[in-house]
């Protein structure tokens, strides 16, 4: 099981579904925790812990961006799965809540942030790649390896 996770920790599909399974299990544990009371005070709950998953998705996701060896195959996986957190996290907190997108106040306004950050982030992130093995291969150059 270790050597699968470890195996499987750099591709966007993997880290999609480790994301939605740990929102699932947020959203339960905080539902199970909460009396009926609490709930009725703050239905915009599961968006907002939707919203964080985004974030963490978004995080975990331009780190092992750095890893991976096919960046444009990285780069489709990536935006597909993001997509993917969207709409499949969105229709779970829809269900877990039973509040729609447009009716849980800011919460659209988040995730068009995060939408944007996160395709800054991917960006930022293979600049920074780019540019170490520009620097590899001038280092090379330079001690006559090449």
């Amino acid at each position: 099981m270790k050597e699968f996770i470890k195996g499987n920790l750099t591709k966007p599909i993997f880290q999609l579904a480790s994301i939605l399974v740990l929102f699932v299990l947020l959203v339960g544990l905080l539902y199970i925790a909460m009396s009926e009371e609490e709930r009725a005070l703050s239905p915009n709950t599961a968006w907002e812990i939707m919203a964080s998953c985004v974030l963490f998705f978004s995080l975990v996701n331009c780190v092992f961006s750095l890893q991976s060896k096919s960046v444009t195959t990285y780069w489709r996986d990536s935006i597909f799965s993001f997509m993917g957190l969207l709409v499949i996290g969105g229709a779970l907190a829809w269900l877990f809540s039973g509040v729609s997108l447009k009716d849980a106040g800011s919460i659209s306004w988040i995730l068009f942030v995060f939408s944007f950050g996160y395709l800054i982030f991917l960006s930022i992130a293979n600049i920074m790649k780019f540019v170490v093995e520009l620097a590899q291969k001038q280092d090379k150059r330079l001690r006559g390896e090449e």
